[in-house]
């Protein structure tokens, strides 16, 4: 590998093994790596290369997080106005299992156990405003224990909202999906048809497939290749997802942004932009420019 004066200076700032071993793979020269029992990398090859693919990742995750926290906050907001207008005269409903979907009791359990102990960290929490979850402790003090789900979603986790979704009744999780394609349409030119519209089990698998891309990303773990718990799962795919959950002109910013993004590292390893790109879910037979201009402009027209 080609290294100049920058890539000591690099390393004892990134770390070795998260650069090297997180992104050296498509600079590889397999069969001579074979040959000799450890890494060769292919003749040209620099270690500006292979930063520039970490860069490139961090940024990448900096941008995905960014956008399934907006999806998270979306998912929150239905549930909790969804489920609460369901059971609007019980005091703390979700700790209820007769609340839940009959079939996911097991399921159920677990989420009210957890639902329990955020309340029971409340009950002895100080109201100052600069302690974590004061919001939670004020209510808990203030309501004699009732704390409303909109208020509590935000002591949660993407995953656990998630899994508050799936122990849901299908007709609370109905009325969600009927929430997910009001917002579609409150920000798209063309209304859903009866035939398209956003059904519950898109967003449940819309949604494992945002919790499992931001939990790698909130780990700072890489990014580019991660195909969570299915080969067929890729980067492109979220992006795709995330139509469906985020507002018409944010998604199209986010577009664009992620267009630059790849499109620098095109300019920065233009030898080698080919095979990561690929693994973001991008056809090979296609330049990817192409692919994603055509589709930009698809979710222009829409």
């Amino acid at each position: 590998m080609i290294v100049d004066t920058r890539t000591a200076w690099t390393l004892e700032r990134e770390g070795y093994y998260a650069v090297i071993n997180g992104y050296k793979q498509p600079f590889l020269d397999l069969q001579a790596t074979e040959r000799a029992g450890d890494d060769r990398y292919r003749a040209g090859v620099s270690f500006s290369d292979v930063y520039a693919v970490f860069v490139f990742d961090r940024k990448l995750r900096q941008l995905i997080f960014e956008m399934t926290t907006l999806a998270e906050a979306t998912l929150k907001t239905i549930c909790a106005y969804r489920f609460t207008a369901v059971h609007r005269h019980e005091v703390n409903p979700y700790l209820f299992e007769d609340n839940y979907d009959s079939k996911k009791r097991e399921k159920a359990k677990g989420l009210i156990g957890i639902l329990r102990k955020i309340l029971e960290s409340a009950q002895s929490a100080s109201e100052n405003r600069s302690e974590p979850q004061s919001y939670l402790a004020h209510y808990v003090k203030e309501y004699d224990g009732e704390v409303p789900l909109w208020v509590l979603t935000n002591a949660l986790t993407l995953g656990q909202i998630y899994w508050f979704y799936e122990a849901l009744p299908s007709s609370v999780t109905g009325e969600i999906a009927d929430s997910f394609t009001g917002l579609y349409n409150d920000s798209h030119k063309h209304r859903l048809p009866d035939n398209k519209r956003i059904t519950t089990d898109r967003i449940d698998k819309i949604y494992r497939r945002i919790k499992d891309y931001r939990n790698i990303c909130a780990h700072d773990e890489r990014l580019y290749c991660a195909h969570p718990h299915d080969a067929n799962v890729t980067i492109f795919q979220l992006v795709k997802d995330l139509r469906w959950v985020i507002d018409k002109k944010r998604y199209l910013e986010f577009l664009q942004r992620f267009n630059s993004l790849v499109m620098s590292l095109e300019e920065d390893v233009a030898d080698d932009a080919y095979e990561i790109i690929r693994e973001m879910g991008f056809s090979r037979d296609t330049e990817f420019s192409v692919q994603f201009t055509e589709y930009q402009q698809q979710m222009e027209k829409l």
